[in-house]
């Protein structure tokens, strides 16, 4: 029986960097799926895991993190192989530079776009999606830049700062495939036709070992 436990919601941007930073390395775990429809994850008892009520959540033995980046650093030095944060001072900086990036600039954006769309709201809040998609063209445009010079997001080698980027990127995708429903052309989806290099990474983390079982079972 593991002792590695990972509490997520299905579709959560910072669980699937999780769920494919353990596959990458290997750890075997069980997943416990909580429900956010019925708010299972404000529930006493998985408060007494989370007391914030957030996921993603890992516990492994005797050791329980909260906060998708302490779960990340977490797996880098329990299970050190592939090294996620980079081998050099130089490549660890540029892959935290890169994570903070997205956070910073990136994520809260995908979520204007992607909540209205998701629920149906499109067309209550056109404004906002249409200004929140020109901010989140303008960072796609430079990850293109990026992707056009390296292999990774931080380098020639995978790393943390593609598995924390490329769920933020899928969550926009598949909020950017319902433009149409509310009227919108927001010049993002079909990725390959505005943002090829983009595309192209997309693929490879694609071909991930791996990557089939962290998929968000929702969204099959």
């Amino acid at each position: 029986m593991t002792q590695t436990e990972l509490y997520f919601i299905s579709g959560s941007p910072p669980c699937w960097s999780v769920m494919l930073a353990l596959e990458v390395k290997g750890v075997g775990y069980e997943s416990r799926r909580l429900d956010n429809a019925k708010r299972e994850q404000k529930s006493p008892d998985y408060l007494k895991i989370s007391p914030r009520g957030q996921v993603p959540v890992l516990i492994d033995g005797g050791t329980t993190v909260c906060e998708t980046l302490a779960v990340l650093s977490y797996l880098d030095a329990a299970y050190p192989e592939p090294r996620l944060f980079g081998t050099d001072p130089g490549d660890t900086a540029r892959i935290w530079q890169a994570i903070c990036e997205c956070d910073g600039n990136l994520r809260d954006t995908v979520g204007e776009i992607s909540r209205p769309l998701f629920r149906g709201k499109g067309r209550e809040f056109t404004d906002q999606i249409t200004e929140a998609a020109a901010r989140a063209r303008d960072e796609l445009a430079l990850l293109e830049a990026t992707l056009g010079a390296d292999d990774w997001i931080a380098g020639e080698a995978l790393t943390a700062a593609d598995l924390v980027v490329f769920p933020v990127i899928m969550q926009l995708l598949r909020a950017s495939a319902r433009e149409q429903e509310a009227d919108l052309t927001l010049h993002i989806h079909p990725l390959a036709d505005y943002f090829p290099q983009i595309a192209g990474w997309c693929g490879k983390m694609e071909t991930l070992a791996g990557y089939e079982s962290a998929y968000p079972p929702h969204w099959k």
